[in-house]
């Protein structure tokens, strides 16, 4: 993990906290999103308002969809996050924005990673 990822993890795990994250999958998105941009994700639709890094949490990743997930869109430039609860992963219809693992928590199983 390189040391962007890192922080952006760490950015991750204050919004959720470490026991949830135990049995989460995080996926990142492999670009940022430029401001006033609207994206459509599984059953989420986001207007991001910065700049910003687009990360999916699979809160559930051993359960069959839909299930407990999220959205966020991390500010590059500053500190500021959007949150988005969906139940639905933005893996399923193809043509979306595509995401690259983050981090498997220790407790989710190697087979649910997407």
């Amino acid at each position: 993990m390189t040391e962007s990822e890192q922080s952006i993890f760490e950015r991750v795990r204050g919004i959720f906290g470490d026991e949830i994250l135990l049995n989460a999958i995080v996926y990142i998105s492999h670009e940022t999103v430029h401001a006033g941009t609207r994206i459509h994700l599984g059953d989420a639709l986001i207007d991001v308002p910065w700049e910003a890094w687009v990360v999916f949490a699979d809160l559930e990743p051993q359960a069959n969809w839909g299930h407990r997930c999220a959205y966020i869109v991390l500010q590059c430039e500053g500190s500021e996050f959007m949150r988005k609860n969906a139940q639905m992963p933005p893996f399923l219809k193809p043509g979306g924005l595509p995401f690259r693992l983050l981090r498997k928590g220790a407790e989710a199983s190697e087979w649910a990673i997407q």
